[in-house]
């Protein structure tokens, strides 16, 4: 049997700029392996006396998780840098709106979160790289 499955590379990571009415999104430059949210669905005990001695759960709050990515770093880039880019973002605290597109799939996971991470290295034989990480806040859409 032939294998029907998508390879991951081409996926694209996309950071809004807050415009309306219509924001504008700009792809991530050089993003390396990248992790999807991970939508995890929170539950709460439920077990009473009327259970008949099993354990009862019921779902409440849904969470998208903390994406990460490595990027190579390149810190004059406007999606790298502290002007515009992703080391902006961490300093001034700010939400924003992104959007994982699949490649091959026409998927998207569409989130808003804040960087919670930038973690730079500058490795003496090897290139400049940064660890970032996401912190999604409120819903994640797949469409």
């Amino acid at each position: 049997m032939t294998t029907s499955a998508t390879p991951g590379y081409g996926t694209l990571l996309k950071m809004g700029d807050g415009a309306s009415p219509t924001e504008t999104f700009t792809t991530i430059a050089e993003v390396g392996d990248l992790e999807a949210p991970e939508i995890t669905l929170n539950t709460e005990d439920a077990t009473s006396q009327d259970s008949g001695g099993w354990e009862e759960a019921i779902g409440t709050t849904l969470t998208g998780g903390e994406p990460s990515f490595e990027i190579n770093w390149r810190p004059t880039n406007g999606t790298h840098d502290e002007t515009t880019g992703m080391l902006y973002v961490i300093l001034n605290r700010v939400k924003k709106n992104w959007k994982l597109v699949l490649p091959n799939t026409a998927k998207t996971f569409s989130f808003a979160a804040l960087v919670t991470g930038f973690k730079p290295k500058q490795p003496v034989a090897g290139k400049l790289t940064a660890e970032i990480k996401l912190k999604i806040t409120g819903p994640v859409t797949v469409a």
